[in-house]
Formats: C-alpha cells, sequence, structure tokens
C-alpha cells in the first residue's frame, strides 16, 4: 500500500519568491490567510483562451504551486510515460481526509473482498468513508479541453467555502489524472503552437500522439500492453477502487455538444445491475445541472454502449466499479468553429438528427460558435456533479460495491463455470505464464496446485498447474476476458444493415494468446490450491549430454524469436531446420534452431534459457535433416504520416521481440534502392489510397502530403522483383492484388454490410506448420478478424492459413455472412518476380493482443532473409 504523506519536496524558496512577485495580484484568499493563486496567475493566460493551449509543464507547475498553497491539494509522482515523463497523482479533499488517505485506501480495499469483511462490520466502516472519485483527463490527447477544465476544478476546489465545496471536501476524495497521457498532450501542443496562424491551424499532428497505440491507448485496459495503463491499473484496479471512475473525451463537432450515460444497447451480460442503476443516477444528475446552467445540445442513450471491455471506463465494470464516459464536440483544438443550426448532424444509434428535440436529447444547440471554453465549461460543471451525486450518496456508493462484490462470490460458488485451469504443460508455456501476469497485474486472485491435481479423469501436475476459481470479488472480469463473447445481433432495420457496436465484439484472452485453458464445469477440491499474488517467472533448462556440435531450439514458443535476435545480434551462426530431425527419442520439428558450438556459447545459452523460460537440447551431433542459414534481418516498416495504429502496434511488436527496424516515410520509400537496404518491407494496415495519396494536399505542409505516389509504387515493385520480401497487413493487402498483379482476388471486395459483417471477433484458423511462414504454429488457432479481407488463390500463390469451412467459424464475438469466407484463405504466399508478397487477411498483432498469430509475423521476417536450404 503507498503511504502518503503532507511532506513537501519542493523549495520553500522559490514558491515564496513567486507569492511575492504575485502579492497584489492575488484576490483569493483562504480563511487561513494562505493565498491562492488562479491558473492564469501562473501560466500566464486563462484556461480557455481562443487559440492558446496549455503544456504539461505549465500543468504540473500549478499543481506544485496548488499543492504548496492549499492543505487540501496533494500532488504525488506516481511513475513514468513512456517517452519518460513523470506521472502524476492529484488528491484533493477536505485537510483531515488528506492526513489520513492511508485508512481510507485501506477501507477500500476491505469493501472489495466481502470474505473477510462481515456486512455489520461493512456498514460500520461506510459510516465514516468518504466517497472516492477518480477523473481521467486526456487519454487522447487531441481532445485537449479535459487538461484545461482541470485547473480551474482544481483551482475551485482549493479556494472556495461556498457550502456546496465544503460539503463535497469533507465526504469525496477526489484522484485526479492531470494529464493520462502527457507525451501526446505536449506533442500536440507543441504542434498547435509550431502551426498557429498558417492554414494548418487546429489540424492533428501528423503522428501518433502515443508511441505505440496512438487512439488505441484507450483500449489497453485489460492487456496492459502499454506504459501508461501498467502506471495506472494497479492504482485503480488494486489499491484505490475508486466509486466513480469518470473518464473525460470529445467527439466529432457535427451532432450534440455533449454525451451523457446512460449509455446505449446493449449491455454486456457480466455487469451487475447495480452498476446500470448507478450510471444512470449519475447521467440524471449531470443532465440536471448542465440544463440548470443553460447548457444544451446533450444527448443520453446513444451512440456508446456496454458491451466492450479494455477501455478506461468499461475495464472498471468488470471490477464491480462505476465508470462513466463524457464526450463533448470539439473545436479545432483551441480554434473556435462555426456551425450553424441547419448544418447539424445526427447518428444513427440514437440520434437521428441534432436538429430535433427527443426524449434522449431534450433540448437541441441553436448552433453558432463553439469555443474550447464552451467544451470546458459542460466538463467543470459536470465535474460538480458528480461530486455532487458521490457526496450525497455516498453510503450507497460504498455499500453497493461491497454487494457486488459479495454477489460475484457467491455466484462463483453456485454457479459454472467453477474454475479455469491453466497450465504450463502446453504449447507456449512463456505465452500461458504471459496470461497469468496479465490476470494478476490486475488483482485477478490465482492460485497455484502443490499437489498434482485430478479433474474430470485428467492429471494436472503440481507447480505448474495454476487455477483461478470463479468465486472471487473479480469474477465479472474472470467471466469477461476468459469465456468467448456472443455480441447479440443487431441491425438497424429487419432486413438492413448491421447497426456496428462501439469498437469490437469479442476478445476473448486465452483464444487470442493461444493459450489452452480448461474451463470446469463442477465444484473444485481446493485442499491442495495455494493463493499466488504474483506468477513466478518461467524458468528453462539445458537438456541433453555434451553440446560437441552446439544446441538445438523447437519453435513453438514466441521467446524463442528473442533468442533468435540476441544470438544472431552477439554474431552467432544460426540454421533453421527445414524439415523433421530425430535426435535420440526426442523429434525436432521444422522450424527448430540450430546453433553450431562457438566461443562462450554455452553460458549464453544457459543464460537465455533461464531468462526467457526456453528449453535447449544440447547436440552431440549435427542432426541430418535439410536447413537454411538464418541472417540478421533487414527489416523496413513503413509508417504513413497519416497517423497509423497499426503501424505502431507493429513497432510495439518489433520493439518487445528485440527486432531490429527502421521506420520508413513516404520519401524514404520514393528514394528507391530498397532492395540494397532490406530483406523485408512491412507493410501495416490501411487503405491503399492512404497508401499511395496520404494527406491531401493544402491539408499539410508539404513533407507531410502526397503518400508513396507512383515513384514509391515502383520502388516497391522494383525490391519485390528483385528478391525481397514485401508484408501486407489485412487492407493493405489490396495493394498488392490492384498494382502488383498478385494472382489472388479479395472475395469481400464490394460486398456490402447487410450481406457481410465482423466488427472485430475471433476466428477459427486452419494453419500449414510445414511452410516456413507457419513453422511452430499450432495446426488449428484462432486470428482477430476486423473489416478483413478473405482471399481466393487464382495462380500460383500458396495458401498458408485458411477460414474452415466444414465446422464454426465464429469463436468469439459477432459474425455475421460468414458462408462468404468459409475455405477461402486467410493468409497467402505470392511470387513476383524474384521475391514474394505475403499477403495477411487478419490483425495478427491486434493491439498488442494475439499472441496466437504473432509468430506468422516473425517467420516471414526470418525467412526473407535466410539462404538457401543445405
Amino acid at each position: 500500500m503507498t503511504s502518503f504523506s503532507r511532506e513537501r519536496r519542493w523549495s520553500v524558496l522559490p514558491f515564496m519568491a513567486v507569492l511575492g512577485l504575485l502579492a497584489v495580484l492575488l484576490p483569493q484568499v483562504e480563511a487561513t490567510g494562505t493565498r491562492i493563486p488562479t491558473p492564469a496567475e501562473i501560466i500566464g493566460f486563462e484556461p480557455g483562451t481562443d487559440r492558446t493551449l496549455v503544456d504539461y509543464d505549465q500543468l504540473i507547475r500549478y499543481y506544485k504551486i496548488l499543492d504548496g498553497a492549499s492543505d487540501r491539494v496533494l500532488l504525488k509522482p506516481v511513475g513514468t510515460s513512456t517517452e519518460g515523463r513523470t506521472l502524476y497523482l492529484l488528491f484533493i479533499s477536505s485537510p483531515q481526509n488528506l492526513m489520513r488517505l492511508d485508512a481510507i485506501q485501506a477501507v477500500q480495499q476491505r469493501l472489495a473482498d466481502p470474505r473477510t469483511l462481515p456486512p455489520d462490520e461493512a456498514r460500520q466502516l461506510i459510516t465514516d468513508q468518504p466517497a472516492v472519485v477518480f477523473i481521467n483527463n486526456a487519454i487522447h490527447s487531441t481532445e485537449i479541453a479535459a487538461p484545461h477544465f482541470a485547473l480551474q476544478l482544481a483551482y475551485h476546489l482549493a479556494a472556495s467555502d461556498d457550502p456546496e465545496t465544503l460539503r463535497i471536501l469533507a465526504d469525496v476524495v477526489l484522484l485526479m489524472n492531470p494529464v493520462n497521457n502527457p507525451d501526446g498532450h505536449d506533442l500536440v501542443v507543441r504542434w498547435y503552437r509550431q502551426t498557429l496562424g498558417t492554414p494548418y491551424e487546429g489540424t492533428n499532428p501528423p503522428e501518433l500522439y502515443q508511441h505505440y497505440a496512438g487512439h488505441d491507448n484507450n483500449r489497453d485496459w485489460f492487456m496492459f500492453n502499454l506504459q501508461e495503463t501498467r502506471v495506472w491499473g494497479p492504482i485503480i484496479f488494486r489499491e484505490w477502487l475508486p466509486n466513480i471512475i469518470w473518464d473525460v473525451h470529445q467527439m466529432g463537432s457535427g451532432g450534440a455538444r455533449f454525451f451523457v450515460p446512460p449509455f446505449f444497447d446493449p449491455p454486456n451480460p457480466e455487469i451487475d445491475a447495480t452498476i446500470l442503476t448507478q450510471i444512470t443516477l449519475l447521467g440524471g444528475a449531470i443532465t440536471t445541472r448542465l440544463a440548470e446552467k443553460g447548457l444544451t445540445g446533450v444527448v443520453t442513450n446513444a451512440i456508446y454502449d456496454q458491451w466492450w471491455h479494455g477501455g478506461f471506463r468499461t475495464a472498471p465494470y468488470y471490477h464491480n466499479l462505476v465508470g462513466i464516459l463524457t464526450e463533448a464536440a470539439s473545436s479545432r483544438l483551441a480554434t473556435p468553429i462555426d456551425i450553424p443550426f441547419d448544418e447539424l448532424g445526427g447518428h444513427a444509434r440514437g440520434l437521428p438528427t441534432a436538429q430535433q428535440r427527443y426524449v434522449n436529447f431534450p433540448q437541441p444547440w441553436p448552433g453558432g460558435t463553439w469555443r474550447l471554453s464552451d467544451i470546458m465549461r459542460y466538463e467543470y460543471e459536470t465535474a460538480l456533479a458528480i461530486l455532487d451525486t458521490a457526496q450525497r450518496h455516498r453510503e450507497q456508493w460504498h455499500w453497493l460495491f461491497y454487494e457486488r462484490n459479495r454477489r460475484a462470490v457467491e455466484r462463483g460458488l453456485v454457479e459454472a463455470p467453477y474454475a479455469f485451469i491453466i497450465s504450463l504443460d502446453q504449447h507456449d508455456p512463456g505465452t500461458a505464464r504471459w496470461l497469468l501476469d496479465v490476470l494478476a497485474f490486475q488483482g485477478v486472485e490465482i492460485h497455484m496446485a502443490t499437489e498434482p491435481l485430478v479433474v474430470d479423469g485428467r492429471e494436472y501436475p503440481a507447480g505448474s498447474t495454476y487455477v483461478i476459481l470463479a468465486a472471487q470479488p473479480k469474477r465479472p472480469n474472470v467471466m469477461a476476458l476468459l469465456l468467448p463473447q456472443s455480441y447479440p445481433p443487431r441491425f438497424q432495420y429487419p432486413g438492413g444493415p448491421p447497426e456496428a457496436p462501439y469498437d469490437i465484439a469479442g476478445w476473448t484472452l486465452p483464444m487470442q494468446m493461444g493459450v489452452h485453458v480448461d474451463v470446469i464445469q463442477e465444484p473444485l477440491d481446493t485442499s491442495s490450491l495455494v493463493r499466488v499474488e504474483t506468477v513466478p517467472p518461467l524458468r528453462g533448462s539445458v537438456r541433453g549430454e555434451k553440446a560437441t556440435f552446439g544446441y538445438a531450439l523447437r519453435p513453438e514458443a514466441n521467446a524463442a524469436a528473442v533468442a533468435r535476435n540476441r544470438l544472431l545480434a552477439l554474431g552467432y551462426q544460426l540454421w533453421q531446420l527445414d524439415g523433421e530431425a530425430t535426435v535420440g527419442s526426442t523429434v525436432l520439428p521444422p522450424g527448430t534452431t540450430l546453433i553450431p558450438q562457438s566461443e562462450h556459447l554455452d553460458q549464453v545459452v544457459a543464460e537465455l534459457a533461464w531468462e526467457l523460460g526456453l528449453d535447449f537440447l544440447a547436440l552431440e551431433a549435427q542432426p541430418v535433416a535439410s536447413a537454411r542459414r538464418l541472417n540478421r534481418p533487414r527489416v523496413g516498416l513503413y509508417e504513413s504520416w497519416q497517423p497509423n495504429m497499426d503501424a505502431g502496434w507493429t513497432r510495439w511488436l518489433l520493439d518487445t521481440f528485440e527486432f531490429e527496424y527502421e521506420v520508413l516515410r513516404d520519401a524514404d520509400i520514393r528514394e528507391g534502392d530498397l532492395e540494397t537496404r532490406f530483406d523485408i518491407v512491412i507493410l501495416p494496415d490501411q487503405s491503399v489510397s492512404g497508401i499511395l495519396q496520404g494527406h491531401r494536399p493544402g491539408a499539410y505542409p508539404e513533407e507531410y502530403v502526397g503518400g508513396l505516389g507512383d515513384e514509391g509504387l515502383r520502388a516497391l515493385r522494383a525490391f519485390v522483383e528483385a528478391g525481397g520480401t514485401l508484408l501486407l497487413f489485412d487492407t493493405a493487402s489490396q495493394l498488392a492484388i490492384e498494382h502488383l498483379q498478385v494472382p489472388v482476388r479479395d472475395v469481400l471486395d464490394g460486398v456490402g454490410r447487410d450481406q457481410f459483417y465482423v466488427p472485430g471477433s475471433i476466428l477459427h484458423l486452419q494453419v500449414d506448420p510445414s511452410h516456413p511462414l507457419a513453422y511452430g504454429m499450432s495446426p488449428r488457432t484462432y486470428a482477430y478478424f476486423v473489416h478483413s479481407p478473405a482471399f481466393e488463390v487464382l495462380g500460383d500463390a500458396r495458401p498458408v492459413a485458411t477460414w474452415p469451412a466444414e465446422e464454426e467459424l465464429l469463436a468469439s464475438g459477432w459474425l455475421h455472412g460468414g458462408e462468404l469466407i468459409a475455405g477461402r484463405a486467410a493468409l497467402v504466399a505470392a511470387p513476383i518476380g524474384e521475391g514474394r508478397a505475403i499477403l495477411v487477411g487478419f490483425r495478427a498483432q491486434h493491439r498488442g493482443q494475439s499472441h496466437a498469430t504473432f509468430k506468422l509475423i516473425f517467420n516471414a521476417i526470418f525467412d526473407s532473409a535466410a539462404g538457401d536450404s543445405e
């Protein structure tokens, strides 16, 4: 548990100097006589001023000064961002509450586990427990209003003595994240200041505002791949467990001014009913206050649903916490826009037009000028409505949280499934351990079998068998992550096109990761189980007698790619088996890595086995089988100036598994001569028009417009014809079909949503593990499909993976019209001159979650630089 102290970490002298300079300017004085500076007096302008933005250093400088000036405010560093900026958590409450934060936090944690807290004792604890509210600002960096309104809110709560404020401070502890993604915030502010007064004023930066994920940084709240989510995840889901979590966002400009819950249908069945009702209570309080203040254009029950897991406001549902979202219409960053009333539009989900009154849209906005300061006003009043509601219903918030946790435990005791078993004895033990770590990181309870466990006639070994019991407070999260989703089919009208869900329909982690999990449908004997807080690291070993020839490493583990990359970087010679080889009683499959004996190799292999959890086989003699020399691959990754999250996630994958690569922008490819610099060029998921044309001329400065164009296309063709490998993800595959004449047809090209629709789901996949691109793969696995192509092979191209034709295709989510792709190719290798194009018709690295298909990318990279068979 974090220990909180009122000790100051900043020098008193600079602060006093600031107060001296501002003494004549500071009219606001607390009852104690301490001056509370306004944000404008510290940063030099009023937050929300047209064409002016606050950068991260200015924000934190103000909060540090506010922390020194007010005993209602406490600022604490909690970690670092991807680019190394310090992340801070701001606490605002009464001085008495701030002095006992440790005790308040301890009660929050006790209420989260009803097994150790009888109801009467819970009632007693709740009597004096303030509500805990968490406000998350600007996870999406172009949604710039939130950090600015937060300055005003913090000042108001620190400086005001009106009855409402004092009541809130006494009964609520506010935890506020000033800026969730400071790297992106500063990127946006720099770009805005740089383009101010130019034709590009108010545009978004031409690069991702989170280094790897961009907008997808709000899609990482159950996987925790990103640095920021790894900082905030434990604070929210294990340490503080706030009663209300508010995620502050912005949306498009042309419709409603402000979205407020309740949400649109459907709700996920794992969400407790009281969460839905409490969200309705909050929505009513917010909309009523906004109406009182004359703020119009507010819509509820539209656009955003409660099905998906993984967002900042959606993940809390599965931890029995109340998460809400607001979405304000955007300006052009800090530049005002004019929107006539007759140009206001609507949305297919719940708001046909913003020009008409509805029950969920009672007072349309009249149109006019829309400013950053307008957004801030809606958000400021929303914050006070949330804090007021938390205070007024404080005991109810706590009791219902306690009751949800109690019901979760009770359901796990009487309803199937009762448990989930994950053994490390499977295809890729390291990825199974990764899944366990993901679950443990967010507070899911995990037990280890200390004795052999027999269930349904199967014996699981002690020490490497882990059990997730359903009877735990986080049961909804366990169910939502480990079981398949079945999205209820919804159509815009009978016989019409599907109604798109918000984000995705299915995400089942074991399927995405290729980890076998046994679902236990009967009560389990738990006598040999012991709770583990963290999953011990997986340790490999060196097997066999003498490594006279060297070592062999099997291809099944994703971590084998890391071992290969490290060995190649150290200069060791590597070979890859292209057929089976038998060594004693061991059969080595195709794709096995051979490492001939060399200086210090024994020590290096032992260290890799221990660190990466890999088993190496010592070889006395060279295996009898054909093999190819593995060379250090030269990888080029195309990244458009149209910010591309798929490119960012590809960089995450390559960095995580230690591949060296070079990012190629449009001009880099147009230069040509790629064949002398690269073995493989990767084109992430992007439309053909986006790749070739990019931003239109005049939309951005010249260096950011134009795409690859004809010149870049010729360079790619020359690269492939000279022997290079072009790896194309998802819709980028169409570039090879249309412009490189690969003998493949996308059977979904031109097919409407009314005939075929998959809004982010997991499908069964059949793989040919005898093909070098599929070495180490299981013949049957899963792939992530979202608006993807499907291929008919017409010539000498070879399918490596196909969608099954004789069995159920959908594994998790929603599939409409699956017969159109049944039996079609999902991954194709097509020769072009001396080289080839590899077309991948699914998200092989989806948000860093789809570990089951990572190897297809790794194999393509290594194969691109491999020599001929010997």
